[in-house]
C-alpha cells in the first residue's frame, strides 16, 4: 500500500513534517532574529501591512489554478513587481515631509516654547514627539548647535537637507528668534499655522475629489482578478487559454490592464506628493 493511498497516514507524516518545520524554525529564528530584523528596517518600510502584500498571494493562488507555463510565470512575476512597486511607495511615503507632519511639529514646538523660550531647548524636547524623517532632522539641527554654538550653521544643516517650504520658513522665524521678542516669534509661527491649515484643506479637496476615480480604478482591477480566477477555477472557461496562442492572448489583456493601472496610480501619487 502506497503512502498516498490512505488518508490517515499522509495526514500523521504531514503533521510530523509540519512539526519538524516549526522546531527548526523556532531554532533557526534565534539567531537569525538580529539579522532579519536589520535587513528588515534596510528594505522594508516600517508601515508593511498584510495588504501590501495581498497582490503576491493573489498572483501565486492564479498561478496554482492555471497551471499553465506562460501564464502562472508571467503571474508571479507580476505580482512580486507590484508587492515591490508598493513597498516602494510605501517607503516614499514615509520619508516624505507632508505638511501634516510640519504641522504637528511647529503646533508642539509652540507649546513648548511658550514655557520655556529657548529654541534649541525646545528642539531638544519636541524632536520625540514627531515621526521620521522630522526627528531625524531637527535631530541633527540640536546636535550640530551643540557642537558649534552655532545657530547659523545648525540651521544651514538643515537646509542642506532638506527644501521643503514650510521647514525653511519654520528655521527663519527660529533664526529671527535670536534678535526678536519671544511674543513676536510665536506670532510669526501662528502666521505659518494659518498657512499650514490652508494647505492641509486644499490637500483634502484634492484628495476628496480623486476618491471616484480611485474607487473606478480599484473596481476594475477587481473585476479583472475576479475573472481571472473564474476562468483559473473552472476547467470548461480555463480549456481555451491552454495552447500558447491562449496564454498569450491572456497574457496581453492582462498587461493592458496593469499597465493603465499603473499610470492612474502613478498620476495620483505624483498629485498627492505635490500637494503634501
Amino acid at each position: 500500500m502506497g503512502i498516498g493511498s490512505d488518508p490517515v497516514i499522509t495526514l500523521i507524516i504531514g503533521s510530523l513534517i509540519l512539526i519538524a518545520a516549526a522546531l527548526v524554525w523556532d531554532e533557526l529564528g534565534r539567531y537569525l532574529a538580529p539579522v532579519l530584523k536589520r535587513y528588515r528596517a534596510r528594505f522594508i518600510p516600517g508601515r508593511v501591512t498584510w495588504r501590501t502584500f495581498l497582490p503576491l498571494i493573489v498572483s501565486l493562488i492564479l498561478a496554482i489554478l492555471m497551471r499553465t507555463v506562460l501564464v502562472s510565470t508571467y503571474f508571479i512575476i507580476a505580482g512580486i513587481l507590484i508587492t515591490a512597486h508598493f513597498m516602494r511607495r510605501t517607503k516614499e511615503k514615509q520619508r516624505l515631509l507632508s505638511a501634516r507632519r510640519i504641522f504637528q511639529l511647529i503646533l508642539a514646538f509652540r507649546s513648548t516654547f511658550q514655557l520655556q523660550p529657548s529654541v534649541f531647548l525646545t528642539l531638544d524636547v519636541v524632536k520625540e514627539k514627531v515621526d521620521e524623517p522630522l526627528k531625524s532632522l531637527v535631530k541633527v539641527v540640536v546636535q550640530t548647535y551643540y557642537l558649534t554654538s552655532s545657530p547659523e550653521r545648525a540651521f544651514a544643516e538643515l537646509r542642506a537637507r532638506t527644501d521643503n517650504v514650510y521647514l525653511n520658513q519654520f528655521a527663519y522665524i527660529l533664526e529671527m528668534s535670536e534678535t526678536a521678542r519671544a511674543d513676536a516669534v510665536v506670532k510669526a509661527l501662528d502666521n505659518l499655522v494659518d498657512r499650514l491649515r490652508t494647505h492641509d484643506e486644499l490637500r483634502r479637496q484634492t484628495e476628496s475629489s480623486m476618491t471616484a476615480i480611485t474607487a473606478q480604478t480599484t473596481f476594475m482591477q477587481v473585476i479583472a482578478i475576479l475573472a481571472v480566477l473564474t476562468v483559473a477555477a473552472v476547467p470548461t472557461l480555463r480549456g481555451p487559454y491552454v495552447s500558447i496562442g491562449g496564454q498569450i492572448f491572456l497574457i496581453a489583456i492582462f498587461t493592458i490592464i496593469l499597465a493603465a493601472s499603473y499610470y492612474i496610480d502613478r498620476v495620483i501619487s505624483e498629485l498627492v506628493e505635490r500637494i503634501s
